[in-house]
């Protein structure tokens, strides 16, 4: 569900929108959950693990238009999933893991060039999203071992480093975001971009060095594990 949100923009447990209407609508933030009663097998190890350990989460929908006024610098989605063991045996009762928020700055580009993103030839500027954190190394504890929840982007060519320039656009309007090196995508105007995400639960903590590291290989990076704890996930 979305959290917060900037001041002058609505919001709503699923969508937040913005703008002065112009004649196309306003522009909106949606969040699709995910399909609950889903099984996940847990990873042994702390690399990247193979896809058949990710399960599909949430995902959110920016639907751009040209508008005017935008009041929207940034939000927070707070993402909660519910856990039921059910291997090794005995089976446990569901528990709900603690809250994860994951912050966003956002940009609502002027319409007009220069532009901060690369951007379609004759088309406005694309409006610019900054991941801020939150996504790694969710931990706790389960019949006296410690496991981590780890959130991945698995939309394929929407997440990447972002140009410097992108960046501190971004950052003069939030602070929080960096001003360069940021991880983050952007957004056509007259188009929806969805970006989906799935999670995974491991033994030992997710070490990645770069934040564009995850972008650039996905979840195509191979693996060893076997399957300790068998969780079925309410998200």
């Amino acid at each position: 569900m979305w959290l917060s949100a900037s001041a002058g923009v609505t919001l709503t447990p699923s969508t937040l929108s913005w703008d002065t209407d112009i004649g196309n609508g306003q522009s909106s933030l949606t969040i699709t959950n995910a399909s609950a009663n889903q099984t996940v097998n847990t990873y042994i190890g702390g690399g990247l693990p193979p896809p058949a350990y990710t399960v599909p989460g949430s995902s959110i929908t920016h639907h751009n238009v040209p508008i005017t006024n935008s009041p929207m610098t940034g939000a927070t989605l707070r993402d909660s999933l519910t856990l039921t063991a059910i291997a090794p045996p005995p089976a446990g009762s569901p528990f709900t893991l603690p809250t994860i928020d994951f912050d966003i700055a956002f940009l609502e580009t002027p319409n007009a060039a220069p532009c901060a993103a690369t951007s379609p030839t004759g088309n406005p500027c694309n409006d610019i999203f900054v991941l801020l954190g939150g996504f790694f190394n969710q931990s706790f504890a389960y019949d006296s071992q410690t496991y981590y929840v780890n959130i991945f982007p698995t939309s394929g060519g929407v997440l990447s480093v972002l140009s410097d320039s992108a960046c501190a656009a971004v950052n003069a309007v939030n602070s929080a975001a960096p001003a360069s090196g940021c991880f983050g995508f952007t957004t056509p105007e007259g188009g929806d971009t969805t970006l989906a995400f799935g999670f995974t639960i491991s033994t030992e903590p997710l070490s990645i060095p770069e934040p564009g590291t995850l972008a650039l290989v996905g979840l195509a990076i191979a693996g060893v594990g076997l399957t300790r704890l068998r969780g079925r996930a309410h998200v």
